[in-house]
Formats: C-alpha cells, sequence, structure tokens
C-alpha cells in the first residue's frame, strides 16, 4: 500500500481556521466594520468619557492612530455633534492640500459621538439632538441619563430608573464602595479597576435594551446606553476581537 503524501494529519486545525477567519469576517460585515477603520470619538465629558476610552484602547490594543478621541467644545450633545462635524471637515480639507500631520488618516470611516440624554430630555430639545446627528452623519452612543449608568453595567446588571445624573453617581458610588467623581485622577482609579468588565458591559447593555424593547418604553428609555454599540464597533475593527467574537 503506497503512502499517501498528500494526507495533512492538521487538517481539522485549517478548517476550524478557515471558519474563525470567515466567522470574523461576517460580524465584520453585519456591524458595517472593517480591519483597520479610523475612528473619530467625540465626547461630552471632558474627564470621564475620554479617560474611559483612552484605557478601553489599551485593552483592545488599538492604536490611536486608529481611534481619535477627544472632549467637544462644549458640554452639549448639540454642541459635542458639531464639534464632530467640524474636524471631520477640517480633516478633508487637509487631506486634500496634502497637508496631513504624520499618522493622520485620510478619513475617518466612523464618526461618533459620545452624549448624556438627561438634559436635552428635560429641555425637551431630544429630537433636535437626534435631527442633527442624523443631518451631519455623526452615529450616538448616547447614555440615559448619563455616561455613569455605562460605567454601572461593569459591575451589575441594572434596569430601575435612574431619574438624572446625579443619582446615577450616587448608584454608581454605592456599586463601586468608594467615592466616585468625575477628578481626574479619580476617573483613573474607577475606570481602571473596572475596564476588563467591558465585554460583560455590551451584553448587559443589549440585556437592557431588549427589556426596554419588551416593554414598549418611550425612547430614550430610562435607563439606557448605546455606548455598547460604539464599544462592538471598536471590538470589530481590532486584527482578532476574541472576547465578543462569539457574542
Amino acid at each position: 500500500m503506497s503512502e499517501n503524501t498528500d494526507y495533512d494529519p492538521f487538517w481539522y486545525k485549517k478548517a476550524r481556521e478557515k471558519s474563525e477567519v470567515r466567522r470574523e469576517a461576517l460580524a465584520r460585515a453585519a456591524s458595517g466594520v472593517s480591519l483597520g477603520d479610523h475612528f473619530l470619538i467625540v465626547t461630552e465629558g471632558e474627564v470621564t468619557e475620554p479617560v474611559y476610552f483612552e484605557q478601553l484602547l489599551d485593552e483592545m490594543e488599538l492604536t490611536r492612530a486608529h481611534v481619535k478621541v477627544i472632549p467637544g467644545d462644549k458640554s452639549d450633545p448639540k454642541r459635542v455633534i458639531r464639534t464632530a462635524r467640524r474636524m471631520v471637515r477640517e480633516l478633508a480639507v487637509r487631506a486634500s492640500n496634502d497637508q496631513l500631520k504624520l499618522g493622520e488618516p485620510p478619513a475617518f470611516e466612523h464618526v461618533w459621538a459620545v452624549i448624556d440624554t438627561d438634559k436635552a430630555v428635560q429641555e425637551g430639545t431630544w429630537d433636535k439632538v437626534l435631527q442633527l446627528a442624523s443631518n451631519e452623519n455623526v452615529q450616538l452612543a448616547s447614555s440615559s441619563p448619563c455616561f455613569e449608568f455605562w460605567l454601572l453595567l461593569h459591575l451589575s446588571n441594572s434596569f430601575a430608573p435612574l431619574i438624572n445624573g446625579e443619582k446615577a453617581k450616587r448608584v454608581l458610588e454605592n456599586k463601586l464602595g468608594s467615592p466616585y467623581s468625575t477628578n481626574a485622577d479619580v476617573a483613573q482609579a474607577v475606570i481602571g479597576g473596572i475596564i476588563k468588565e467591558w465585554p460583560t458591559a455590551v451584553g448587559r447593555a443589549g440585556r437592557v435594551r431588549k427589556h426596554h424593547a419588551d416593554a414598549g418604553t418611550a425612547l430614550p428609555a430610562d435607563p439606557s446606553t448605546e455606548v455598547d454599540l460604539l464599544v462592538r464597533a471598536l471590538n470589530d475593527s481590532t486584527p482578532i476581537p476574541m472576547r465578543l467574537l462569539k457574542a
């Protein structure tokens, strides 16, 4: 009996690798994100949100060349959206004039505004915020009532209404078991202690969204967040999004 020189004893490993690559490509296609895409993330908060995303990028091993995180011109949802569009236009002008800085991308494939809903809801301007974001082609990663609800999901499931930002911060502080504020040092310490739970927070955010959808809760639902959608998109842009690949 002649020996089959074409037989590969590790064929099953290669087949599995091909399957995983295909599954990863399909996941990216569904989210509209490609490997190595560039993101612009403009935040309403000047401290907590930038600190969070900077630490998240380290966790995901994403380079600052692919993700730019900056606070908006003012802590106001509409100003955050306008800041994002201004930066997009300024980048386009520099690119057309061959004036790009070292490492600067020619364009951002994804433009996000990380905002709170509490003040806009109280002022009755939320619909205008949504319309402006649509007009300016900016994706919203909003949290109701505020970004602290997203942080809270790193610690536990939460469905109870939070009413406003101050109560949300008190609930977060109770869950942390330590003082919380938007001070830079405090934010670094708090976020550093919970950042590894971002995949868990993504799953919890999805369950909260389903809870409100099943209940027919009026939008923006309290509490809720869409920061998980941005985090998923960032994950899909990484070479091997291992932690959320099967989520």
